[in-house]
């Protein structure tokens, strides 16, 4: 009974177990960490609670084996019964006492909750600077080429001009492709207009027909009821089909 009202004293959160992962043993700090009543958790196994690979399942085997405590600070635990949460964790075989452990759970600290949010933004921001690196060192060479497509289109003849507008468009899709990775890095939401699908299909073929299809044939055949598609003019999807 002492011990008992020594743990409900607790602020921290303590549950013991057995080798089994059986709860034996829960305080009333416990109770509220975890939002279940004791007369619940008396009746689970951990392993109801949290997920079978979770970390802390792993942390209670490896004190089972080596018979000595571990603590595992900013640990992520959740499960199908309770909510994902950053906990310290403190693991301890009871003194001859093999059979049992004790676990001790406890919020991580606002420093602790502050610091794990500035690695977050840094990793971010690292990924928003690699983004505009990026975009840069690949734009500056596309405004080159387009600038010489056009050029070369004024003095070739007319059976070669598609050639050069395709090098047009395809340097248009590339720079699209480069500014839509800013939304790995912003809040920009992802653009979507009504498309046609023969234009993107056209524009496929084209492609194919200057490169690893050249000496294939294409037949075109479209359904002119088709209606217009929402979405955008990404082709990476239609060329692969094509490959």
């Amino acid at each position: 009974v002492a011990t008992k009202a020594l743990l409900e004293a607790l602020p921290v959160a303590v549950m013991v177990i057995n080798k089994a992962l059986e709860i034996r043993l829960v305080n009333a700090a416990a109770e509220q960490l975890l939002g279940l009543s004791s007369g619940f958790l008396l009746r689970q196994n951990l392993i109801e609670l949290v997920h079978e690979d979770a970390a802390l399942v792993s942390l209670i085997h490896q004190v089972l084996r080596e018979g000595r405590g571990v603590a595992e600070f900013g640990l992520s635990l959740g499960g199908p019964k309770i909510s994902t949460q950053q906990l310290d964790v403190r693991i301890t075989p009871i003194v001859d006492d093999g059979d049992h452990l004790v676990i001790s759970l406890q919020e991580c600290s606002m420093f602790r909750q502050i610091d794990s949010r500035l690695v977050q933004g840094r990793a971010a921001r690292s990924i928003a600077g690699l983004t505009a690196v990026l975009a840069h060192e690949v734009k500056n060479p596309l405004s080159g080429i387009r600038g010489a497509a056009q050029l070369l289109e004024e003095s070739v003849p007319d059976s070669d001009r598609e050639l050069t507008q395709l090098i047009c468009m395809e340097s248009d899709r590339i720079r699209n492709l480069v500014d839509e990775m800013g939304l790995f890095s912003d809040d920009r939401s992802f653009q979507r207009e009504p498309v046609n699908i023969h234009d993107v299909l056209s524009h496929v073929r084209k492609l194919a027909v200057t490169g690893f299809a050249a000496d294939i044939g294409f037949r075109q055949q479209y359904d002119p009821s088709l209606p217009l598609v929402f979405g955008n003019r990404i082709l990476s999807t239609p060329i692969s089909f094509c490959r």
